[in-house]
């Protein structure tokens, strides 16, 4: 267990008595008179009884920390047990009892009482409501005199570290345009031609390529076995996170960033469990950037990622799309989740649509969140463009949002009605 002394710090009741020892000494001096020497007595008694019990107040401790979360997602709730035994037979009381962690908006902190030689247990309940690695600890312990004079604090125990994910949603009603291989059909059917993905296996038919023999089933079945594969299936999704500084409103969980993230996360957990190739992109702080690829293994580094990004990016949305266009072809679905309100970004896509990349945009609206600029100054630039549409507005349920695309209203007031109603 590491322990670390803290000074002991006056309070302001402190100055008081020695200005009143000073006003008491000097006028015992003056007059001669005995009661005011007895009263220094008293005080210069009180403060040495204060000092020397604030003192021994926070020491002939043990404490004992269990941290049993190391990861989580904003909104769920980490534990720690924080054990504490007295050594001493003097009894402890009202001691302040916290954990020094780094987590936005979390306290830790409580009071207890031990008598001389007993030990107790507490847990901690916190509930992290922004993404991020966080510090975890030590424990602080502080206790202040009968007389409020002193204040004595010491920390106990090591750091740990918390991983806060964002919060992952499941997604079954979100839709997007498929950059399809071999049609255009939203439908997805068995196809004769040869697609990227392989659906099942069939027997062999007159007529079938070498190349489609799957050769493992046909060693294990001692008959030819043929691929089947799906017509309209992406070859691989990308999600581009925008997390330029100037554009997100809001405050912890109930903001842009946040909303963003969550999307970010929910998405790629729905595509990478269907077995598709997954990309990501942000630019917040840093560069973030992930090359499309499937599995577990994927989704894991899409969470790390975005549990390190901040929303302080300096390079607006309308620059990173020129900037990682290369990335993007016929054969890429693009998901573009912003607040940005600049039509630049929109032209900017509008340009990859051409190419023949299948684009949608996850707006998340910034005046709902008290932003004084307007994402939805971008609906109509992405109605012309083709570019499938989500609105999602503070307090939205996020799955519910993003089951319906935004539809053309014949005006202003009514698109705002129009994605403030639900499902």
């Amino acid at each position: 267990m590491t322990v670390a002394d803290l000074r002991v710090r006056p309070h302001i009741r402190f100055y008081v008595v020695v200005a009143l020892m000073l006003i008491t000494a000097g006028t015992g001096m003056a007059t001669g008179f005995y009661l005011f020497f007895r009263l220094l007595y008293v005080l210069v008694f009180a403060l040495a009884f204060s000092y020397i019990w604030v003192h021994r107040s926070v020491g002939y401790l043990t404490v004992n920390v269990d941290r049993r979360s190391t990861q989580v997602n904003v909104g769920e709730a980490a534990y720690e047990t924080i054990s504490l035994k007295n050594e001493s037979r003097i009894p402890k009381q009202a001691l302040e009892i916290q954990d020094l962690n780094e987590i936005p908006g979390s306290s830790g902190g409580l009071a207890v009482s031990l008598a001389g030689g007993s030990s107790s247990s507490w847990e901690v309940e916190i509930v992290p409501r922004k993404r991020g690695l966080y510090a975890l600890g030590p424990i602080r312990i502080a206790n202040t005199d009968p007389f409020g004079l002193f204040k004595r604090e010491r920390l106990y125990g090591d750091k740990g570290s918390l991983t806060v994910y964002p919060k992952v949603h499941d997604l079954p009603f979100f839709e997007m345009p498929s950059a399809y291989v071999t049609g255009e059909s939203q439908v997805r059917k068995r196809s004769h031609d040869i697609a990227p993905h392989a659906s099942s296996v069939r027997d062999y038919a007159s007529g079938d390529s070498l190349s489609r023999v799957h050769w493992n089933s046909t060693a294990r079945l001692g008959r030819l076995m043929s691929k089947e594969f799906d017509l309209g299936r992406a070859s691989e999704v990308w999600i581009l996170l925008d997390l330029h500084g100037e554009f997100q409103a809001g405050d912890m969980d109930q903001s842009t960033d946040e909303y963003g993230a969550s999307i970010a996360a929910s998405l790629a957990s729905r595509y990478l469990n269907g077995g598709l190739p997954v990309g990501f992109v942000a630019y917040g702080d840093q560069r973030s950037f992930l090359t499309a690829e499937t599995g577990a293994g994927q989704f894991q580094r899409v969470l790390q990622l975005l549990a390190v990004s901040k929303p302080e990016g300096e390079t607006p949305l309308d620059s990173v799309i020129p900037e990682e266009e290369l990335l993007w072809t016929h054969r890429s679905s693009l998901v573009v989740v912003t607040s940005s309100p600049r039509e630049a970004w929109v032209k900017a896509l509008s340009e990859l649509t051409k190419r023949g990349v299948k684009a949608t945009a996850v707006l998340v609206d910034a005046r709902t969140f008290g932003g004084d600029f307007d994402t939805m100054d971008t609906l109509e630039g992405l109605v012309a463009a083709g570019v499938l549409i989500y609105v999602v507005n503070k307090g939205d349920d996020i799955p519910t949002a993003l089951s319906r695309a935004y539809t053309v209203p014949s005006s202003r007031d009514q698109a705002r009605e129009e994605v403030l109603q639900p499902a």
